[in-house]
């Protein structure tokens, strides 16, 4: 597994958890954002309610009770004054409401549903505290509302005056509203709630948005972070380490005088051909050489002249080699090529090149120069050693015969 990709694994490992740890935070935040929010706007909504009805009870009430007797004016009523003055918001805040919610109410229009009977029963059941508010959910979908309910509990004898029987009732009320509703309450008892619902959804969608606004941004963030790392990755460790690999691997691998694979190098590149070549069943050759009177070169002129013509030795092998072909220094003053798909005459052809272009050119220092060689071709049975072994002897066969001259192995017994 390459570091890029280990790195890769990490990296995208820990940017995963931070967004899923962000991600879980930013939605419970959003969502208790837009929660608060909408018990905010039912709170505002119930003491705006209770704030119209004192208003009612006391500057408008009393004004307009010595009509009672002539005609009966609902605009007194504090309950009614805060359900029509609520409901007129709803033309432009829809959702939002108000409604005194009664279970046996004098105006129709007050009596409580099925989940309003429930929480008034609550009330009265002791379920629910008096003196507290009660808030909860209703509906589904858009219709999905936050309401607060709170107890309507008569606590002053006025309230009885029109709702204990239908004989002390103003007569004007009872022309409006009939005999047969809202009455029968008693003293301490929870007739019905005053409730607020606030809509849910228009908060929560807000929330929603938010939450996606915010998470892109953060994934945006976390690729733009991505991206950054890894290309600081690449030019700050990866490339470097590259180039260090590739110059430890010179230096494992290379000839530093010669630039030339080493003799580790070539038989590990021998073996490979030598599997590739029994493979496909064609040929492989290797050409030893090795320079003439080299003692006598470093002797007379010196060990920097003999070094001159190592390295101009390997690079007039290595012009005349193929791209497939591999040469490297063998030790000391001795060479050895290995050439691919080669019989024994093309090597010979290769082997004879490479000593006239060695012989046929000059030396700066130190003149003509020449080099004895010997080759030899793969059986497809001996080892790299044996290979090699027929190869130098043939070399030294070349060495006997007055050298500067191309001996080809005998065959592999």
């Amino acid at each position: 597994m390459s570091l890029r990709l280990k790195f890769n694994l990490v990296l995208a490992a820990v940017l995963l958890l931070a967004a899923a740890g962000a991600g879980g935070y930013v939605h419970r935040f959003v969502q208790q954002s837009a929660i608060e929010e909408v018990q905010h706007n039912s709170q505002i909504m119930m003491h705006s309610a209770m704030a119209i009805r004192d208003y009612t009870t006391e500057l408008i009430k009393p004004h307009l009770d010595v009509t009672l007797a002539e005609k009966f004016l609902p605009q007194t009523v504090p309950a009614y004054a805060a359900t029509e003055t609520l409901r007129r918001l709803q033309s432009r805040f829809p959702g939002y409401e108000y409604k005194e919610a009664v279970l046996n109410p004098t105006n129709l229009r007050d009596r409580a549903n099925e989940w309003e009977e429930r929480v008034i029963n609550d009330f009265r059941d002791g379920k629910a505290e008096l003196k507290k508010e009660v808030t909860g959910e209703v509906g589904e979908g858009m219709h999905r509302a936050m309401y607060v309910a709170r107890p309507i509990t008569i606590k002053q004898p006025q309230c009885l005056a029109c709702h204990s029987t239908p004989q002390v009732a103003p007569p004007t009320m009872i022309k409006v509203y009939g005999d047969k509703n809202g009455f029968g309450w008693s003293m301490n008892e929870t007739v019905g709630i005053q409730v607020v619902k606030v809509p849910m959804y228009f908060p929560l969608e807000k929330a929603r948005q938010t939450f996606y606004n915010v998470m892109g941004a953060l994934v945006a963030s976390f690729v733009l972070l991505f991206v950054v790392l890894n290309l600081s990755l690449s030019s700050l460790v990866i490339e470097p380490m590259a180039r260090l690999n590739r110059k430890l691997e010179d230096l494992a691998t290379k000839d530093f005088l010669t630039d030339l694979v080493n003799r580790r190098r070539f038989f590990e590149r021998l073996e490979a051909e030598m599997a590739e070549t029994r493979i496909r069943k064609s040929s492989l050759s290797v050409v030893m050489l090795d320079i003439d009177f080299f003692k006598r070169i470093n002797d007379t002129f010196g060990h920097d002249s003999g070094d001159v013509v190592l390295k101009a030795t390997a690079l007039r092998v290595r012009e005349l080699l193929r791209s497939s072909d591999c040469a490297a220094r063998f030790g000391g003053e001795e060479f050895i090529l290995l050439l691919k798909e080669t019989p024994v005459d093309a090597a010979m052809a290769m082997a004879e090149a490479v000593r006239a272009r060695i012989a046929s050119v000059p030396f700066d220092s130190v003149g003509h120069v020449s080099a004895s060689f010997g080759v030899a071709t793969w059986d497809h049975k001996e080892d790299s050693h044996a290979l090699i072994k027929r190869a130098d002897t043939a070399l030294y066969v070349a060495k006997s015969r007055g050298r500067n001259c191309v001996v080809q192995a005998e065959e592999a017994k």
